[in-house]
């Protein structure tokens, strides 16, 4: 290989390549975006010239970028823009009114007030609010407030005028308009009614809102060493793509994405000539996604309705991704799965929240892999022990026992719905811990711990798996893409209590740095 095609090289590192075979190395050397040769400080260093950069990375951890398996990114860019209603800083309704009074204040008149983050269970008033609690802060502009589930929200009596939800609107496929029981007028708060609500209102942002959103959520992903994301939106199509694409062709977003494809916008994506796989390195078209859901009480779709969307996919070539959480929706979506088995597609499980050991294996069955978010424990673990059902506490995102069974196990944030960072969520699948660093459950939980090695597979090579690329990613090796994160600790061998603190000092993607901290510039050349 001529020297001079070796644009990167950085050495002295503690190279965690991910890779079985070769687990370790000290020195990586990259060009035209790729990894050329991963090795010995003593057998990179001739491939420098003087047209290389050298990063001495002095001693520190260098792994592949991370990939966040399943995520939501304009959701993010949304979020890092809106209120935060989270429990720490709105404990109660009273003072959710208090926020949602400053920000009105703060916003000029045409704009809307919209929040994130309430969560009724740990409300000290144990209950959503509604439209007139709203109106009480705003009774003149609009109020749009997501629940920190990302599947309810609550809107003021203003913003339920613009939407046109009445007493006599119908409640839309799979979403509830809850109501006043004796009138049946609208309370305000709507279940799985998004995408009802983006139909009804349009955009409610403003150009330059957007821009900076977007921006603002590419540099926190990268601040997080993530250079892969896979974007879970189950309305995914021809318009968000060609957003994202101008969004990654201006230099807008660094890292990498996979755009999930709606299950009820195959025929259009097909019609622009995009299929499964369907793009470059850069923007790629993944699963079909389907949400499966019990809002309205029952499977929604249908068992029936589920394996015809399952069939039609796998006809157009689409594995899918099923959205689902709850004992039932598990159950129903591998019962579908094993119904639809299509040899050379990978389906997805998404979420598997509930994971008891009937459904690991029915899950084994189905030939499925599953995306899961070890987060949610260390985020929601105080409010799961208040709140869930004392049979399903252990069983909780069980990622390690889901792992030995042989079920190809990756992770994620569901951003926005939690941070994206993956420290947090690596700390909880290795621990069973949350936030406050007790288990979440009994000695039962701990059955489904993995190690930290594990943990980082699952965040990277598997994530990779999953989407059907690790081929190219997710490891650091000959012929791979040049993403990496360089670390100020190394996981393997730091208390494992210290693993939500770890931090990126560098992320590059594409064998360019896109991002470093302030702790001042590592040794470089030239």
């Amino acid at each position: 290989m001529p020297t001079d095609d070796i644009g990167l090289v950085l050495t002295n590192a503690n190279v965690l390549t991910m890779e079985p075979t070769h687990p370790k190395a000290e020195a990586v050397a990259v060009s035209g975006g790729r990894i050329q040769a991963v090795g010995t400080n003593g057998s990179i260093r001739p491939l420098c010239s003087s047209g290389t950069r050298v990063i001495d990375c002095q001693g520190l951890t260098l792994l592949p970028g991370f990939n966040d398996a399943h995520c939501h990114f304009l959701g993010l860019s949304r979020r890092l823009q809106d209120l935060d209603c989270s429990p720490q800083r709105a404990p109660s309704i009273s003072r959710l009114q208090d926020l949602v009074r400053a920000r009105k204040a703060d916003r000029s008149k045409d704009v809307w007030v919209r929040g994130f983050g309430y969560d009724d269970l740990q409300f000290a008033d144990q209950r959503h609010p509604n439209r007139y609690d709203l109106d009480v802060a705003s009774p003149d502009r609009p109020v749009w407030l997501e629940h920190r589930s990302g599947h309810a929200a609550v809107l003021n009596s203003v913003a339920l005028d613009r939407a046109g939800i009445t007493r006599e609107t119908p409640d839309p496929a799979g979403g509830v308009i809850e109501r006043d029981p004796n009138t049946g007028e609208p309370m305000g708060v709507l279940y799985e009614m998004r995408n009802f609500l983006r139909q009804r209102l349009g955009s409610t942002r403003n150009e330059q809102d957007f821009h900076e959103g977007v921006r603002a959520a590419s540099e926190l992903l990268c601040s997080y060493g993530i250079t892969s994301l896979q974007d879970a939106g189950h309305n995914n199509g021809v318009d968000r793509w060609r957003t994202f694409e101008r969004l990654l062709s201006t230099g807008t977003v660094s890292s990498r994405i996979t755009m999930f494809a709606g299950i009820s916008r195959l025929e259009e994506l097909a019609g622009t000539g995009l299929f499964f796989g369907s793009g470059a390195d850069r923007l790629r078209l993944g699963h079909a996604k389907i949400m499966i859901t019990l809002t309205s009480g029952a499977l929604h779709p249908s068992q029936e309705e589920l394996q015809a969307m399952i069939f039609g996919a796998h006809e157009k070539g689409f594995p899918v991704a099923l959205h689902c959480i709850e004992e039932e929706a598990i159950a129903g979506a591998t019962a579908a799965l094993i119904a639809n088995r299509q040899p050379g597609l990978l389906d997805r499980v998404e979420h598997c929240a509930e994971g008891t050991p009937h459904l690991l294996a029915a899950v084994k069955q189905s030939k499925a892999a599953v995306v899961t978010q070890p987060g949610f424990l260390y985020h929601n673990g105080a409010a799961y022990r208040r709140n869930v059902d004392a049979r399903l506490l252990p069983h909780l995102y069980p990622a390690g026992s889901l792992l030995r069974s042989g079920i190809a196990t990756a992770f994620s944030s569901d951003a926005p719905v939690i941070d994206p960072n993956p420290w947090p969520g690596i700390y909880s699948a290795v621990t069973r811990c949350a936030l406050d660093g007790k288990p979440l459950a009994n000695d039962r939980s701990e059955q489904h711990a993995m190690n930290v090695l594990e943990a980082l597979r699952a965040y990277t090579l598997l994530s990779a798996e999953v989407e059907g690329m690790s081929a190219n990613k997710g490891s650091l090796a000959p012929g791979k893409l040049a993403d990496m994160v360089l670390l100020d600790s190394d996981p393997l061998n730091i208390d494992l209590a210290l693993l939500p603190s770890v931090k990126t000092v560098m992320t590059i993607v594409d064998g360019s740095v896109v991002w470093e901290s302030n702790r001042g510039e590592l040794a470089a050349r030239p």
